[in-house]
């Protein structure tokens, strides 16, 4: 199944991620676009990995070659190239080469490489990796459950949403155990997977009638930067998630209702074929939008070192160095072993080619 504008809404989430984060190093426009906005493209890519996966798999017969399938397509896409970024990043640190180890991803001893790689932990942007993975083991055994249990799913959603909006959603371990750094992450985005998921099942069984679908729903896509904490607080005076008691963004139900509004309007109310969500641009960048995600915290850092990273000029030039890095790292690395290792997935399920 094939929804060409979640490809630019995933490139868009992405961008939210690499725009913010040079806000926040180059404090371009006070940070305008920075603070905390990242996180909003976090939020995005969680919604639409569970959408995807719940229109492409949870209608299926949860058979062995089906899930064997759904675990190579899984592994495959994120995977290889967490686990290359991940080991490059501890080896660079191991170098005790300074200017090396000030651009990579801090992963300073044996002990947190194992953390990474047993998905316990994430440091810096890659926290949301380990959360990923948790998910298509979560969503692979509710997908097991469904045909068996017709409440497992309904009783999971009520439980995390209700706990949730409850205020009483665990933040998860904070402290090492034996010296190895452990942080749960899945805790923190499991309310926007499941929404996600619910959306998904909601796609697979209604679609809007023509005659309130148009257009003009595409200006929802701008609302999102009235979610930016820097944004609302210049025309608000108020910015949300950071004062004394208040609780993180990812603990903010308001914010999950309003992404996930977003979300909604522009798969289900926006026509086939708008040309803000369908367009080669958008194709393109939510094809790379991985490798976009995991390279550009290293290529920041590098032009922060080489004091590069000022003004629209640095962000311009971060911007092509990025998607310059990505492209090179789907051509020659992602795409080659996402294509191998889901054929060895295939060879046991009937040659299945879902994204």
């Amino acid at each position: 199944m094939q929804i060409r504008r979640l490809n630019t809404l995933r490139g868009l989430a992405a961008l939210i991620v690499l725009v913010g984060h040079y806000s926040n190093k180059a404090r371009l426009w006070d940070a305008l676009l920075g603070t905390r906005a990242p996180q909003l493209g976090v939020m995005l890519f969680f919604l639409l990995s569970a959408f995807l996966m719940t229109i492409l798999y949870l209608d299926r017969e949860p058979a062995r070659q089906a899930m064997r399938g759904y675990g190579a397509a899984r592994v495959a896409r994120i995977l290889p190239l967490y686990a290359a970024v991940v080991v490059l990043s501890w080896l660079g640190q191991q170098s005790g080469l300074p200017w090396l180890m000030k651009v990579l991803y801090d992963i300073p001893t044996a002990k947190s490489l194992a953390s990474h790689l047993a998905t316990l932990y994430g440091v810096q942007v890659l926290w949301t990796i380990p959360a990923e993975l948790h998910f298509y083991l979560v969503f692979a055994a509710l997908w097991w459950l469904r045909p068996r249990f017709a409440w497992a799913i309904p009783a999971f959603c009520a439980i995390v949403l209700g706990t949730y909006v409850s205020g009483h959603w665990p933040l998860g371990p904070k402290q090492p155990v034996l010296g190895f750094p452990v942080d749960l992450p899945l805790l923190r985005g499991l309310p926007y997977f499941t929404v996600g998921m619910m959306i998904g099942m909601l796609y697979n069984r209604w679609r809007p009638p023509a005659r309130i679908r148009h257009h003009a729903f595409a200006l929802a896509l701008p609302l999102i930067l009235l979610l930016y904490p820097a944004i609302i607080g210049k025309l608000t005076g108020w910015t949300y998630g950071q004062g004394p008691g208040e609780s993180p963004m990812w603990f903010l139900p308001l914010l999950l209702l309003a992404v996930s509004a977003i979300f909604f309007v522009l798969v289900f109310l926006v026509p086939d074929g708008n040309p803000v969500l369908e367009n080669r641009a958008g194709d393109y960048l939510g094809k790379i939008s991985y490798s976009l995600y995991l390279l550009h915290f290293p290529v920041l850092l590098a032009l922060t070192q080489a004091g590069l990273a000022k003004g629209v000029g640095g962000l311009a030039l971060f911007l092509a160095l990025t998607i310059l890095a990505a492209s090179a790292s789907y051509r020659f690395y992602e795409l080659p072993m996402r294509l191998r290792i889901r054929a060895m997935g295939a060879q046991g399920n009937g040659g299945n080619r879902a994204q």
